[in-house]
């Protein structure tokens, strides 16, 4: 797999763009479970955004997996079609580097996340579809597994932000033996400027526009909703163990000191892939804060040695990847 050398000898590898936010926009069918249900019921849109990325020159493609776990698919009360959500997401991207004719050449990540399933029109896990610590671990290593099993290359985690959960998807990860990239988001915290895991309390940016009179809690990515050091988030996560680790899913304003607390805990490989994606609950429209060139300009400022993974998360389209990875070619 042609990543594998690229990894080995320090050079750029590129990762694709916002899977989701790139599903909803082709029509794909969103629900509280993210874009889980287009594995189902719009295949022919998954594939398609899979083949987009890959004709922009990513060299890895993720499946359609990012809230793809039992507890996640409960709220859709399809959990007991875990194991076909799962492997027909790995499915459909084998079946995007095959209509590109880049078998052998293309990668699969699996994406494995501590999202929750949401509360209708609101951006809270849903109390009704959180597991037990228990229940949630044994569904990360089912989850994990049947990826691995499906064909997936790497295992990426995805917007890790606090401690408690990402040890429990990590470890599960950790069990596969396949390679494991950590994905952690991050924000400025507003009340001390610390550099935190991302929460939408203590962001400066703000990622939803909504209005607070009208949204009975404050929005929240995980139940408890704690504030975490970045640093002890790395610090801890990176003496379990993982391959690669990087910042994602995270502002442009706030990589730049999410990368610089990596770098200063962390001595292996680094990803980066930034989020360009704000979200109106009013209209239900996104709004995305990058064009092309200005996507491509601040990711190479911030782009050094250390960073051998580049892509985009929510937001990043296929045009805004083929305009950087031009750059760099």
């Amino acid at each position: 797999m042609i990543f594998k050398e690229k990894l080995k000898n320090k050079n750029k590898i590129f990762l694709d763009g916002g899977n989701g936010s790139e599903i909803e926009k082709l029509g794909g069918e969103m629900s509280p479970a993210f874009a889980a249900l287009a594995t189902k019921t719009s295949p022919e849109i998954v594939i398609q955004v899979h083949e987009n990325f890959i004709k922009a020159g990513c060299d890895i493609i993720t499946a359609n997996t990012f809230a793809t776990n039992r507890h996640v698919l409960n709220s859709l009360s399809c959990e007991n079609e875990t194991v076909k959500f799962l492997s027909e997401s790995v499915r459909l991207a084998k079946k995007a580097i095959k209509n590109t004719n880049k078998e052998n050449r293309i990668a699969i990540a699996g994406s494995l996340s501590n999202f929750f399933a949401l509360k209708e029109n609101e951006f809270v896990p849903d109390p009704k579809f959180i597991p037990s610590y228990n229940q949630e671990e044994k569904n990360y290593i089912e989850a994990a597994h049947i990826l691995k099993d499906s064909g997936a290359d790497i295992l990426l985690l995805e917007m890790l932000l606090d401690i408690d959960h990402s040890k429990m998807l990590l470890n599960a990860a950790l069990k596969t033996g396949l390679p494991v990239w950590v994905g952690l988001s991050c924000c400025i915290n507003k009340f001390d400027n610390t550099v935190i895991g991302r929460s939408f309390r203590a962001e400066k940016e703000k990622s939803l526009i909504y209005d607070e009179s009208k949204y009975k809690e404050q929005p929240s990515f995980l139940p408890e909703d704690k504030i975490i050091l970045l640093e002890d988030i790395i610090k801890t996560l990176t003496n379990i163990g993982g391959d690669v680790y990087g910042i994602m899913h995270t502002w442009f304003q706030d990589s730049s000191h999410g990368l610089r607390v990596l770098k200063e805990n962390w001595n292996g490989p680094i990803m980066f892939y930034p989020e360009i994606h704000k979200f109106d609950t009013s209209t239900h429209k996104a709004i995305i804060t990058s064009s092309e060139e200005e996507f491509a300009n601040s990711c190479i400022d911030l782009i050094d040695d250390g960073i051998q993974i580049i892509g985009g998360c929510c937001g990043v389209t296929h045009n805004h990847l083929k305009n950087l990875i031009e750059r760099f070619n």
